[in-house]
């Protein structure tokens, strides 16, 4: 393509690259340098992030744990568990006809229909208490509660005006002196509920909240599979971790109507021995407070989108995303437009919590959940490409993740401005230097033209050109240089005449043929330019341990018989030789004479190559090898030099060829992108591409 611009157009062009380029180098450098600056600090603001977050939960639960422990221990646990206990057993009689339709009506309408749509089981008698007491507690605590679901905790006394004392009703008694102490200790510990089990019937003869589970049995009752009665057991039986605390992970609890629920659990002991168990269920708006500070985002430089959260084993969160405190409808979008479940999708709208309803599938949260700490760039949840700092936190025992991650688009915005502001100052600098350059090129245009005129007459076959060389500068010394040449070609045209037919004979092996013709019928420049043309480059290796032993004949005997071996394979299949040198081999298939199929043809000599060097060191007891490079494309070819000239053909696609034969990190034939792509289905063999440059290889 340059070739053919005008010495005007090669001008403007050097002289506009010349000025681009250093431009566009500082331009470059200093936009480097800002990438790696920027991401950088932003990393560090993340991983500071991360880390106070970690430090923020870690510090909650400590003293979430040593309250619970301390709480665990107080004197007056005792006579309320006994008094709770001494209550539920005297809660009267069956259940009237009338409470027994009640307590129905209120599961039928008000708790079955609230469970999540997933919930595959929807039996009635599988939620029902299973004892007389817990029933009759159901009745007076849960039906004719006077406050609504999470408010039921208000009710304090069910009859205190109208019972002074605690001998009419033993189990309200009990209530109207714990329960506000009870709520107060709960409030101050941040859970959502407490729990006051009895450890040998296994019943729970208190809770806060008034849920289902209240006055349930966590051994044989709807709840004895959950979170709830896991850390009941565990607490009950002595297996405590962390703080003398049993902690369980986050799971679904259907008494929460299939909220996430994670406990606490110590157990309560009197002379020693374990009488009950106090069991808390962990606030998630607590877990919030300390990863979200509050909401407080841009104040602690997360700006507009970044977040810190948290990821349990199970690749689900431990904690509400940012985006859905801030704008649950685009954070519902997000979902469905990155390939949530319809499932997960349908959880957070139910329980407006992020919690066990949002996975993470990304590799920062494997590499976190497998206990690396780290930072990289990538896709997130949403599938947004962010800045993320991740690390494994040991929470009370339980292994989670805790991620801080900012959006690529922010982070980096100075450093598109940036780019914006260089490709600007590009685009100016550009204007002014093809000014400049147009204006340069026409300052040197007249002895160029003069010369350029010369040069037509002498293509037109003048021999007694003379330019115009007047003046002192280069391009006078090039006029005199040229009316030399001209001289000089004159007196060697009348020599080649004469040695013309001497020359024949050997134009006829050194050149190809169309070739050798075109210069008997008197071409002086034989260049051409091929646009569709296979190379094969061929590199054999091992010809050094040839030579050791062997004297020069006996080496160039054997070298003479490997290349006709390859000659002959390549006139087989319509390959021309352009030459041989040294350790290399070039051929071209298309050149002389067009052909559709030259990347076959070439593709198949490569092969036969292959085969003529096995047979060759099979015969010879030697162990040379090929690496092969094909590659096709446009190519200039003619003769270079003058007094023992070659024929050479130069091109991209030559030098690709060699490249190929020369970098392959194996023996074998190593084929372009572009050669490989083109090649029809028939041709085959394909084995491997190598991952750094594009190029298709294979083995020998």
């Amino acid at each position: 393509m340059i070739r053919r611009l005008s010495i005007r157009s090669k001008l403007t062009l050097l002289l506009l690259l010349s000025g681009l380029t250093g431009a566009l180098t500082v331009g470059a450098i200093s936009f480097v340098n800002a990438d790696r600056a920027l991401r950088n600090a932003t990393w560090d603001q993340l991983v500071a992030m991360r880390e106070t977050k970690k430090d923020c939960l870690l510090r909650l639960f400590d003293e979430q744990l040593d309250a619970f422990q301390l709480f665990s221990g107080d004197a007056q646990l005792v006579p309320a568990l006994a008094a709770f206990r001494s209550g539920f057993d005297a809660k009267g009689p069956e259940l009237t006809t009338d409470d027994e339709k009640r307590l129905v009506e209120y599961y039928q309408t008000e708790f079955l229909p609230e469970l999540p749509p997933d919930t595959t089981n929807r039996a009635l008698d599988d939620y029902l208490p299973t004892t007389r007491g817990g029933a009759r507690l159901q009745v007076d605590y849960l039906v004719d509660n006077p406050h609504p679901a999470g408010e039921r905790a208000k009710l304090e006394s069910r009859a205190s005006s109208m019972f002074a004392t605690a001998g009419v009703d033993p189990y309200d008694a009990a209530h109207r002196n714990y329960h506000a102490w009870l709520n107060r200790a709960m409030t101050a510990l941040r859970l959502y509920d407490v729990f006051l089990i009895d450890a040998v019937t296994a019943d729970i003869v208190y809770t806060d909240q008034k849920e289902p589970d209240f006055g349930t049995n966590l051994e044989n009752g709807p709840y004895r599979t959950t979170a709830l009665a896991d850390a009941f057991r565990r607490a009950r039986d002595g297996k405590l971790g962390d703080h003398g605390i049993v902690v369980t992970d986050f799971e679904r609890y259907p008494a929460s109507l299939g909220a996430p629920a994670a406990f606490l659990a110590a157990p309560i002991t009197r002379d020693g021995r374990i009488v009950g168990v106090l069991a808390g269920q962990l606030s998630i708006d607590a877990i919030n407070d300390a990863i979200n500070s509050g909401g407080r985002w841009q104040a602690e430089g997360l700006g507009d989108t970044g977040e810190v959260y948290l990821v349990g084993p199970d690749r689900t969160a431990r904690s509400d995303s940012r985006l859905l405190l801030e704008d649950r409808d685009g954070y519902l979008a997000s979902l469905r437009s990155s390939g949530a479940t319809a499932e997960a999708i349908n959880a957070v709208e139910h329980f407006g919590h992020s919690v066990l309803n949002q996975s993470f599938n990304t590799d920062t949260v494997t590499g976190a959940l497998q206990g690396i700490e780290g930072t990289a760039t990538g896709p997130d949840y949403r599938g947004v490409e962010v800045m993320t700092a991740s690390a494994p936190i040991d929470v009370a025992g339980l292994n989670w993740a805790v991620i801080a991650e900012k959006d690529v688009s922010e982070a980096l915005g100075p450093l598109f401005d940036l780019r914006r502001q260089i490709l600007l100052a590009a685009a100016a600098l550009t204007v002014i230097l093809t000014a400049f350059a147009l204006w340069a090129a026409r300052v040197f245009l007249d002895p160029i033209a003069r010369l350029e005129a010369g040069v037509q007459r002498l293509q037109e076959g003048a021999l007694d050109v003379e330019v115009d060389a007047s003046g002192s500068d280069e391009f006078a010394a090039l006029g005199h240089a040229f009316n030399d040449m001209v001289a000089e070609i004159a007196s060697r045209n009348r020599t080649i005449e004469l040695k013309t037919a001497d020359y024949e004979n050997l134009l006829r092996n050194v050149l190809p043929e169309v070739v050798a013709d075109r210069v008997r019928a008197g071409e002086l420049l034989v260049a051409d330019t091929f646009d569709n043309v296979s190379i094969l480059y061929a590199s054999i290796s091992g010809l050094s341990e040839l030579m050791d032993g062997l004297s020069a004949t006996d080496t160039l005997r054997l070298l003479n018989e490997l290349i006709d071996g390859f000659d002959d394979a390549a006139e087989r299949h319509g390959v021309e030789k352009i030459k041989t040198v040294g350790d290399a081999y070039l051929a071209a298939c298309g050149l002389s004479t067009p052909r559709l199929d030259h990347r076959q043809r070439v593709r198949t000599f490569a092969d036969d190559m292959v085969g003529v060097l096995n047979r060759f060191n099979e015969a010879k007891g030697m162990h040379l090898s090929l690496r092969i490079g094909l590659a096709a494309g446009e190519v200039d070819a003619g003769i270079v030099g003058r007094r023992r000239f070659v024929y050479e053909i130069l091109g991209d696609c030559v030098v690709e060829a060699r490249e190929l034969a020369y970098s392959g990190e194996r023996t074998g034939i190593h084929l372009s992108a572009a050669f490989a792509a083109a090649l029809t289905p028939a041709t085959g063999g394909i084995t491997s591409a190598t991952g750094t440059t594009g190029d298709t290889t294979e083995a020998v």
